[in-house]
């Protein structure tokens, strides 16, 4: 029987070992977890004051336009943009507000869009330009004197200064006497310039507001003060065009009056013969 209870204290006596070591065990376990977690905390914290410095920093110094990038020019030119916003700068970059230099510069240059960001590591300003694309020539009495530009498809004026010479070159329209009030007249002849069988080449304004045109085989085409019955006049010049040629023998058509379409008048003119 003896032994038997010596057996019986052993087991006890390693029961009790075991649930020690398994409580050191959860302990050393509980501290890693702890300290490792604390290091989290403290390399994240410290992380945080730097980059707050650095922020805090970097946004109450001084950025100049050196320090601006511009995406997007085309005619304008990086000159053009820092005249424009010497304004605003120097700058600190929290004080800069790129709305405000967004309309400031559609304002005072052709641009059709512009955004403008922020960038603070490296502090930058950051610019994407979209120009106005030209359509036409045009010419208007601006303080007394004949000022030479461009439009776009949106009847907007662009100084000839701020279109390249490649563009200028592939425009082959122009608009004589433009004026704004004008624009709406304008923007429709320009819009539907592709459905003349007879290219357009000019449109002119005359002092009385009139509208005509100038096409490849047409010198003047008369449509008025408005451009209400724009379409009709368009396919009945198109008509003329295709029948004139069987009906009119040694002329020329000078003018072409549409300011009724249902009732077109034509004025000509004889050609010289070469023969005599």
């Amino acid at each position: 029987m003896r032994p038997l209870k010596s057996n019986r204290r052993k087991k006890g006596t390693l029961n009790n070992y075991n649930r020690i070591s398994t409580k050191k065990v959860s302990f050393i376990a509980q501290n890693k977890t702890f300290l490792i977690e604390l290091w989290q905390l403290l390399f994240f914290s410290s992380t945080s004051i730097f980059l707050i410095l650095s922020f805090s920093n970097q946004a109450w110094k001084p950025i100049g336009f050196d320090q601006t990038k511009i995406t997007g020019l085309s005619g304008i030119t990086k000159n053009d943009i820092k005249k424009t916003t010497s304004i605003f700068f120097p700058k600190n970059l929290l004080e800069l507000n790129p709305k405000e230099i967004e309309s400031y510069l559609i304002k005072k240059l052709p641009i059709k869009g512009v955004s403008v960001s922020r960038k603070f590591f490296p502090p930058e300003i950051h610019v994407n330009v979209l120009e106005r694309e030209p359509v036409a020539f045009a010419s208007r009495i601006f303080s007394s004197n004949l000022e030479k530009g461009m439009i776009d498809i949106e009847g907007s004026w662009i100084p000839l200064r701020f279109v390249n010479k490649s563009k200028q070159n592939k425009i082959k329209l122009s608009i004589e006497n433009w004026n704004p009030d004008k624009k709406k007249e304008i923007i429709e002849i320009i819009k539907n310039r592709f459905i003349f069988q007879s290219p357009l080449q000019k449109i002119k304004i005359n002092p009385l507001q009139e509208i005509s045109l100038k096409t490849e085989q047409f010198d003047s085409v008369l449509l008025g003060l408005g451009t209400d019955r724009l379409i009709e006049q368009i396919n009945k010049l198109n008509q003329l065009q295709k029948s004139l040629p069987n009906l009119l023998i040694n002329t020329k058509v000078k003018i072409v009056d549409l300011k009724d379409p249902s009732k077109p008048e034509l004025k000509i003119e004889k050609l010289l013969d070469n023969g005599k």
